[in-house]
């Protein structure tokens, strides 16, 4: 890892999303990391040291032993990509915190550059200089543009006076900047919206067939929900006695429903990130022959 020179922070919320990404980065013959701290650039490896050491460890509740801080780590040559899962909107802390940090290393970077010039930066190995490339992605949900002006607020939380559109790469001294909004042909969605079709060309029987599945016993249109099967089952215990209770809240997702079922005919018993990362219904002549695939990978070229 001592040839790094580029390092691309990808900010994402959820693991579906980093999956599809590394989906895609590995057409582009990245790697993913699997090797220890110090073998990161030190901007890199400390930061995730710093911030497991600020977690207040004995607050923690045991099923949330995770860390936001701790992204899917992908090389190639003299690139380093840092796939962060920051959750939903309501994660802008999170996010500043890694904006932050990065940021002000490209601040840093750019006043000794002016200070003292390249041949000083070039001379003094402990003042590794990288170039930043800082991505967004997110679901567009209910409304594309709000996620922009999302993006864009944060920003403008840390001084960077930058407005983002949707598929845009700004590229300034030291570092560049852009965003990429999962939605379908409306403007709303989410990644399903992008990932179901392609997924489906080739596998349309497979696929109508888990849709077909999905409907007839999960739909909300049939009476199988008359009992709440689409919402969550859990066992309480009320005065002492086990009673099986449904949650209010209805879990629907057809498309994610749907590649889940067709996903275990291969990946038996896995979650939709192992079938996004692993399946064949994703394949390098699918991605490759994909425009709006091909745009998001090319986000990562900058």
């Amino acid at each position: 890892m001592n040839n790094i020179k580029n390092i691309t922070i990808a900010l994402c919320e959820g693991p579906h999303d980093t999956a599809f990404l590394y989906r895609i980065l590995k057409t582009r013959c990245f790697k993913r990391f699997g090797g220890t701290l110090d073998n990161l650039p030190e901007v890199v490896g400390k930061f995730i040291v710093k911030n497991n050491k600020m977690a207040d460890y004995e607050k923690l509740k045991i099923g949330s032993l995770y860390n936001e801080f701790v992204p899917n780590i992908l090389y190639k040559n003299e690139s380093l990509i840092l796939l962060y899962s920051m959750g939903g909107d309501k994660k802008q802390k999170e996010r500043l915190i890694v904006l932050t940090h990065f940021f002000e290393n490209v601040k840093s970077q750019v006043e000794d550059t002016e200070n003292y010039g390249d041949t000083w930066i070039e001379e003094n190995k402990e003042q590794e200089a990288y170039y930043y490339n800082f991505l967004f992605f997110y679901d567009a949900d209910n409304d594309k543009e709000a996620k922009i002006t999302m993006v864009n607020n944060d920003l403008i939380k840390i001084n960077i006076e930058q407005t983002l559109s949707h598929n845009q790469v700004i590229e300034k001294d030291g570092y560049s900047i852009g965003a990429y909004i999962f939605s379908n042909e409306n403007d709303k969605g989410a990644l399903e919206d992008v990932l179901f079709e392609i997924m489906k060309k080739d596998n349309e029987t497979i696929f109508n067939k888990a849709e077909e599945y999905y409907k007839t016993y999960l739909n909300k249109d049939n009476n199988m929900n008359d009992i709440g099967r689409t919402k969550r089952l859990v066992t309480e215990c009320v005065e002492g006695t086990p009673k099986d209770k449904r949650k209010d809240k209805k879990q629907e997702d057809e498309k994610k429903s749907v590649i889940c079922i067709a996903g275990q005919l291969q990946k038996k018993g896995k979650a939709n990130t192992v079938i996004i990362e692993d399946s064949d219904y994703l394949n390098l002549e699918k991605i490759q022959s994909s425009q709006q695939l091909q745009e998001i990978a090319n986000l990562f070229d900058k």
